[in-house]
């Protein structure tokens, strides 16, 4: 497998064949910590294939099996990773059911890799967990009528129950920080809850003025901000979209605006201290807006004018989703004039800009895997007009954006480790298997995250 980078053609490494054969070894669930990156993979062994705990720092002697999972036909097998003190927490198997989750956690050993969470009892996967503090808040299936919540002591591992059943509880809804406390809403999309992992502290926030939420279908509806929570109450369902933020005590419209189509797709996150907002608009096509949480500091950075033939690209088929690196927003957009290419924004109308025009004139670029950097930069990957990979990587500038490989077969990014770009790679002796492509300059890790 020939790959193009600088000026010469080098090999594409093979890390590991951890499944012999051309079946490869279905890796996945990436995670950075302490300077390698963890997976779960299945590997073969007595002739069958077993699901694993991995981790590698990206060369074949230091890619290790750290724990053998049990077996179950459905559930976690490596989800929802996060650290806490030092130790890497995940939703694993439920060995005492056969399926479902519990709390696993991990110093690195087999010993010491083992679940945590209470025996027998499910941890809902539709749901993440959240922190506050050191004890984490978990919803868990159960025997009765709705789900129970609980909060699991990471320091003791003693569990509190907070609420059994939970009728207030919607697991197809996001969560949000307030205050120290975890803010969600309730099945009726009328009210909020607020969870401080304690069952003393379960209250119920009738706020007069909440907006009725509709069912979000999976978008992304709360982004906490240091003065309260901003909100998309009405979601992909209907015009209007309407922006709002909470503080606790009451509740207040900041902005609304009509899309172009009942359905049309949105981006909606947090970049430094504000939330943005990418979506489709009537009137100019592409909207982009920020917002600090309050009125006055709402607004477009984005105007229609020249833009009016504008759109976004969304992840759906082989286009990808926005990221945020180094305080800023990179996402796909065509200007009506450039085709699909890469933009960035650093919350201001004049830090929105085109990145590189790398595909030249009208074309698009093909971007199809956006991958945020510890360092502020990004990489992307496109397919090139040989309909080959290209792997770029950009500071957000035109001078700072550079190929730094085109790749002779399908490949998708998956980590970033000191000196080297970890990549599920397609191989007709190997199967899917985790390759590397060392770049000296990239001396940073990536963030952790899946």
């Amino acid at each position: 497998m020939l790959v193009t980078a600088a000026a010469e053609p080098t090999k594409l490494r093979l890390v590991a064949d951890l499944y012999p054969g051309r079946d490869g070894s279905a890796h996945s669930g990436f995670f950075v910590w302490n300077g390698k990156v963890w997976f779960k993979a299945v590997s073969k062994q007595g002739g069958e294939g077993k699901w694993s705990l991995y981790c590698s720092d990206g060369s074949t002697a230091g890619t290790r099996r750290i724990k053998d999972f049990p077996v179950q036909e459905q559930g976690s097998i490596f989800d929802n990773p996060f650290i806490f003190e030092n130790h890497l927490y995940f939703q694993g198997p439920n060995a005492a059911l056969g399926k479902g989750s519990r709390v696993w956690v991990t110093d690195g050993t087999e010993a010491g890799t083992r679940p945590i969470s209470e025996d027998g009892k499910d941890v809902c996967d539709e749901y993440k967990p959240v922190l506050v503090g050191d004890r984490l808040v978990l919803s868990l299936h159960g025997d009765y009528d709705g789900h129970g919540l609980v909060a699991l002591n990471l320091h003791t591992g003693a569990t509190e129950t907070i609420a059994v059943p939970f009728d207030g509880w919607n697991d197809y809804t996001d969560s949000a920080m307030l205050k120290g406390a975890v803010l969600k809403l309730d099945l009726d999309g009328k009210a909020f809850w607020s969870i401080d992992g304690t069952r003393s502290g379960l209250k119920k926030l009738v706020l007069p003025g909440l907006p009725r939420f509709e069912n979000d279908g999976g978008l992304n509806q709360f982004v906490s901000l240091p003065n309260g929570v901003l909100m998309l109450p009405n979601g992909q369902m209907k015009p209007p979209l309407e922006l709002w933020h909470t503080d606790g005590n009451s509740v207040v419209t900041l902005a609304s605006w009509w899309s172009d189509h009942f359905a049309s797709e949105l981006w909606f996150g947090r970049v430094g201290d504000n939330g943005m907002i990418l979506a489709h608009d009537r009137t100019r096509r592409c909207g982009l807006w920020i917002s600090d949480g309050t009125v006055a500091g709402s607004k477009n950075i984005l105007d229609s004018d020249p833009y009016k033939e504008a759109s976004f690209s969304f992840p759906r088929a082989s286009h990808p989703s926005p990221v945020v690196a180094g305080g800023r927003l990179f996402f796909v957009m065509d200007d009506g004039k450039h085709g699909l290419e890469l933009w960035v924004s650093d919350g201001t109308k004049s830090g929105t800009h085109l990145v590189t025009d790398v595909a030249l004139g009208d074309e698009d670029a093909e971007i199809f895997k956006l991958f945020p950097m510890a360092d502020g930069r990004v990489l992307f990957q496109r397919k090139n007009a040989s309909s080959d990979t290209d792997v770029w990587i950009s500071d957000g500038t035109e001078v700072g954006s550079r190929r730094l490989a085109t790749l002779k077969r399908w490949t998708d990014v998956v980590a970033v480790l000191n000196g080297m770009i970890l990549l599920d790679s397609d191989n007709d002796q190997f199967g899917r298997e985790l390759h590397a492509l060392d770049v000296p300059g990239l001396t940073l890790p990536a963030a952790g995250s899946k």
